[in-house]
């Protein structure tokens, strides 16, 4: 089968649906390299780390794997939020505020991270500005990222959501040893969305080009050098 003619672009005129695992990333750089602080914490795939409602002045930076964020909705379901990859800094709001958790933080691979308590971190930001600046920084681009989504969510177009989110998970497991991603059509369309039959048909000219292909067990991207590419064309 020839792949389409057309080739799937990212949203570049509209803010990121994974602003905050870009954020970080571009942000975590003082963390990555002070391995002196925090304690390594492995999660088996489907662990979840912590619970809505759960308070416990944890924070983490994801240095190898995939967790995702998930809110508990009125009617019983999952809504999922966000995909965070190697390099992402997450919980850090509700770690310092001392509030319930919002979200319920769960591995979507095997994962490897380091845990910050907040209360032992606050002694050391004296005497390590930048780790100080980096979290402040990220803290003040995270108040945008709720309007970013929604503006993306409302004007990009199917396939470049899939791309988008395909791009970034690509990136991620190019600079660690990671585990393969795979992710459900009801993740993907949650993530991005859309529904699981508008998923269904975005995939269809990504799987003609070999640069995705449904497993057993979800989606796995089998070309991350394409998505990649079209992220750093942008």
């Amino acid at each position: 089968m020839q792949p389409p003619s057309s080739t799937p672009m990212l949203s570049s005129s509209q803010p990121s649906a994974y602003a905050s695992w870009d954020a970080a990333r571009a942000l975590s750089a003082p963390w990555l390299h002070n391995t002196a602080i925090g304690t390594v914490q492995r999660l088996a795939s489907g662990e979840v780390l912590y619970a809505q409602g759960d308070l416990h002045d944890c924070f983490y930076l994801v240095r190898a794997g995939f967790v995702h964020t998930t809110v508990l909705r009125s009617d019983g379901s999952h809504l999922l939020l966000e995909i965070f990859g190697p390099g992402a800094i997450f919980g850090e709001a509700s770690a310092f505020i001392d509030k319930p958790r919002y979200v319920t933080a769960t591995a979507v691979t095997d994962a490897v991270l380091t845990r910050y308590r907040a209360s032992e971190i606050q002694q050391l930001l004296s005497g390590h500005p930048e780790l100080l600046v980096s979290l402040l920084q990220l803290l003040g681009i995270k108040h945008r990222i709720l309007i970013d989504k929604l503006a993306s969510f409302t004007s990009a177009s199917p396939q470049s959501r899939l791309v988008d989110l395909f791009a970034r998970a690509a990136i991620g497991q190019r600079h660690q040893d990671a585990p393969q991603l795979r992710l459900t059509h009801a993740q993907i369309g949650a993530m991005t969305g859309l529904s699981r039959v508008t998923v269904t048909r975005a995939l269809k000219p990504l799987a003609a080009r070999g640069w995705v292909a449904t497993r057993a067990k979800g989606v796995e991207i089998t070309d991350p050098e394409a998505f990649i590419a079209l992220f750093e064309a942008r």
